[in-house]
């Protein structure tokens, strides 16, 4: 081998095998240390496989054994359930023991309550034997005055019978007084009655003849009914001129009427005042009713300045709530403003 030399004639060589000696050296050293870790790298990786295969062996075990408690758990729940159920059931019969248990000591303090009362009752009923034992002679001597007396009573009731069937036929026979007496009378008023319905046509048929050429004067039934208008003016209770004619006429056809019924037929001359259903409301009338009343007064007042007695005059006002003609019509509310004279009874 050739020797490198330097120019100057120093002999490089011999360092050159120094350094890389000293090279190798350090990289075998670096190899074995990298061996050597690499050794005790796989002593520990192997250690620690062990240990996780030995970890999950348990981590296996555990989940094993948590099932189990859970299935466990589960197995306590459902039974601790039911024995709640039962001890629930338990209770409620303790519950029911308890109450009857009460309602029997609630039984055996009436029962002892009672029994109380009677060994009570049981010693006044002997107290009371004694007694009526040592009283039952005074008792039959009691006894027979009750007897006595008792006969005494029943001939005194029989008595009081005799009389009250006297009584009795006293009083049928008064009812039957009374009932013919209540015959007579009808029978008495029946005939006046018919004595005043002969005057009453008479009465009528005088006013028929009088009045039959007017148009505002008609009969309905046992009445004489005239148009207001023949003596007043609408709204007005002030009589006109030409209903005072009529009333002359009427005031002495009753005045002849009067002479000729006897003085036992007792009767009247009743003046009715109507109007229609329109209703009013000023300064003199407040209502329908007033305004009929009041026409009926006026008719009274003038009979009895024409010579009427007043005994036999009779005033009545009916507003608008007696109408012969319930239409709601012009004609019919003429119909209805009227003033009517009946002769009746008193």
């Amino acid at each position: 081998m050739r020797r490198f030399r330097n120019p100057s004639g120093y002999n490089f060589w011999p360092s050159f095998v120094d350094a890389l000696s000293t090279l190798l050296i350090v990289v075998l050293f670096f190899l074995l240390l990298f061996v050597l870790a690499h050794f005790f790298m796989g002593r520990n990786l192997d250690t620690k496989n062990t240990e996780i295969s030995l970890l999950n062996s348990q981590l296996q075990n555990l989940a094993s054994e948590l099932s189990a408690e859970r299935k466990t758990s589960r197995d306590l729940t459902l039974e601790t359930q039911k024995l709640s159920a039962e001890l629930d059931g338990v209770k409620d019969e303790q519950t029911k023991a308890l109450a009857q248990i009460a309602l029997l000591e609630q039984d055996v303090k009436a029962l002892t309550l009672r029994r109380q009362e009677l060994e009570k009752e049981t010693a006044a009923k002997s107290k009371e034997l004694k007694s009526e034992r040592k009283i039952s002679q005074e008792a039959k001597a009691h006894l027979a005055l009750l007897n006595a007396q008792t006969e005494k009573m029943t001939k005194e009731l029989s008595r009081l019978g005799n009389l009250l069937d006297h009584a009795d036929k006293k009083d049928k026979e008064q009812k039957a007084q009374i009932a013919d007496l209540g015959k007579k009378l009808n029978r008495a008023l029946a005939a006046k009655a018919s004595e005043l319905a002969s005057y009453r046509s008479e009465f009528f048929g005088t006013l028929r003849k009088v009045l039959q050429d007017r148009d505002d004067f008609r009969i309905e039934g046992d009445r004489f009914v005239f148009q207001s208008e023949l003596f007043f003016k609408s709204g007005s209770a002030f009589l006109e001129d030409k209903g005072k004619k009529q009333l002359d006429v009427l005031a002495k056809t009753i005045k002849e009427l009067q002479r000729k019924i006897p003085a036992k037929i007792s009767w009247v001359l009743r003046v009715d005042g109507h109007t229609d259903n329109i209703p009013i409301h000023n300064e003199l009338y407040s209502s329908n009713w007033q305004l009929s009343a009041n026409r009926a007064i006026a008719v009274v007042q003038y009979l009895i300045n024409r010579g009427v007695p007043a005994r036999y005059l009779v005033a009545a006002g009916f507003g608008e709530h007696q109408p012969i003609d319930r239409r709601n019509t012009e004609a019919a509310r003429r119909k209805n403003r009227r003033i009517e004279f009946k002769l009746t009874e008193r």
